[in-house]
């Protein structure tokens, strides 16, 4: 077991008898003592792989799960929607004072801070407008080859097995036979002899590379001595090499070279920022002698939304937040680390506590949920109604057709495939009773209901095909667990433990 631990082998995979050595003298642990230990943890092993090892699974247990998986369903449906808020009628003013108070804590303010902050990264103190044009065309001069894209040819080769051959079918050619003619004859389809649109790099063999970037366009090239042999060599298309003109470049380069000029930046301004307020200054003092723009945000909430609940886009903004809702107003706090070379500085500039809001100041909102909940409601009480008249022998078309929507039927589903068509809650209640019943369920939609009947229960031919390799894993797993448990659980009974609570106080009193 030791000897095939990885932390003890070296480089090559064999047991090191030194890093073994070393890495229980740094753990502390005597190697006498971790071998005595080692062989417990592999009697414990022996003990525990005797009890459950190969356990097989009950087939009651796997025919089960692939009836459960495999069954198929066939159910027809409606969906009804929830009536518009405009056609519910405004509650009254006891209702609505009712409501709000049984739901006070929904409408409640939030705690919310006003928050300055100030970036000094690269990127936020860039100035485009420092770099010369001199710059940036000695950079363009100086990087050209990045600019610059290499010649390019479609090369199409024939390989030989001799050059007998190869000198042969270069004869026919200048006979007036063609190139794939030639390549025809030589066993070689269009597509074998064609290497495609390559630069020279792109073509490993050098002799190869040379001779076909020294032909002119439609040219054959004489015999060469290539890798796998002699080959002819025919070059059909000819790309230039090009150069991006500073013109298509210059924004870019501008934009690097002011990044440059600010990463250099970034220390200075830390400097003179930490300078400021460690001689007293303000955050907004420090941040304007370190030139450092400073942003306010009046007032946020602990999820980022402004009172209109709306989200505010902030920089780093999970840690901002954090920070800034454990800081105090007007305290220094540290600044936030930005990676790779940044920091953000920032300040609680007012806390707002969270408290509850009056009636008056949320009135339109609560009206509306209001509303929302009364259309749910009649949206209940309207499939309920359809439910009982199909319980009552009425087809589901017909309550379709009185109702003014669309039958529907979803055809052989199953608890997996249902989901797609009738949403999680409708495919677990089109599965939770037998043929014939007629359950309601929240819809795919939201403020949607469906009303379902179930026409037909098929059970599969093959129980067992149905349940996967993952599945039969986890289920042996799970058997394993509870044979484990099971004989852990005798064993404690066979073998009580009792805890000496005054003992394990002297113990740890010892320890430390």
């Amino acid at each position: 077991m030791i000897t095939e631990d990885p932390s003890f082998q070296d480089a090559s995979g064999s047991f090191s008898r030194s890093t073994f050595q070393a890495i229980l003298r740094n753990a502390g642990v005597n190697e006498n003592d971790y071998i005595a230990r080692q062989m417990n943890v592999a009697r414990r092993g022996q003990l525990v792989d005797a009890i459950a090892r190969d356990a097989a699974t009950p087939a009651i247990f796997l025919t089960a799960l692939g009836l459960y998986n495999g069954e198929r369903r066939t159910v027809d449906f409606l969906t009804l929607t929830a009536p518009e808020a405009p056609s519910i009628d405004d509650p009254t003013d006891d209702e609505l004072s009712s409501y709000f108070d049984a739901n006070k804590a929904r409408y409640a303010a939030p705690e919310y801070r006003s928050i300055a902050y100030a970036e000094v990264t690269p990127q936020a103190l860039a100035d485009q407008k420092s770099v010369t044009d001199a710059e940036v065309q000695a950079d363009y001069e100086a990087r050209k080859a990045n600019y610059t894209t290499p010649e390019r040819r479609r090369v199409q080769q024939i390989v030989f097995s001799d050059r007998a051959a190869a000198d042969a079918a270069k004869a026919k050619l200048g006979e007036g036979s063609s190139f794939e003619e030639v390549a025809n004859e030589a066993g070689r389809s269009p597509a074998d002899i064609d290497l495609g649109t390559v630069n020279k790099a792109a073509i490993p063999d050098q002799n190869i590379a040379d001779a076909a970037f020294s032909l002119e366009e439609g040219a054959v090239s004489d015999v060469v001595d290539g890798r796998f042999g002699p080959a002819l060599l025919r070059v059909t298309t000819i790309e230039p090499a090009g150069v991006q003109p500073l013109a298509e470049v210059e924004e870019q380069i501008r934009e690097d070279l002011a990044l440059a000029k600010a990463a250099d930046a970034v220390d200075a301004a830390y400097s003179a920022y930490e300078d400021a307020r460690g001689g007293g200054s303000t955050f907004n003092e420090a941040a304007n002698q370190a030139a450092i723009p400073v942003k306010t945000v009046p007032a946020i909430d602990r999820s980022g939304n402004d009172p209109e609940g709306e989200a505010i886009d902030l920089p780093q903004k999970s840690d901002l937040l954090t920070a800034a809702f454990d800081a105090e107003p007007g305290i220094d706090a540290l600044p936030i680390n930005v990676d790779p070379n940044g920091y953000l500085f920032y300040d609680v500039v007012s806390v707002d506590p969270a408290h509850d809001r009056t009636l008056d100041a949320v009135r339109d909102r609560v009206v509306a949920d209001w509303k929302r909940e009364r259309a749910g409601e009649q949206l209940n009480e309207r499939a309920a109604a359809l439910q009982k008249e199909i319980e009552g022998g009425k087809s589901i078309e017909g309550v379709a057709k009185e109702a003014g929507v669309e039958a529907r039927t979803a055809f052989g589903i199953t608890r997996q495939s249902a989901v797609g068509e009738l949403g999680r809650p409708g495919a677990e209640a089109a599965f939770s009773g037998p043929a014939g019943d007629v359950v309601t369920a929240p819809g795919r939609e939201p403020e949607t209901r469906l009303v379902m009947k179930v026409v037909e229960v098929s059970p599969p031919a093959d129980p067992s095909s149905n349940v996967t390799a993952a599945q039969r894993q986890q289920m042996a797993g799970m058997l394993e667990n509870d044979l484990y448990q099971s004989y852990v659980t005798l064993l404690q009974n066979e073998y009580p433990v009792r805890i000496n609570p005054e003992t394990l106080e002297q113990a740890k009193a010892l320890a430390r």
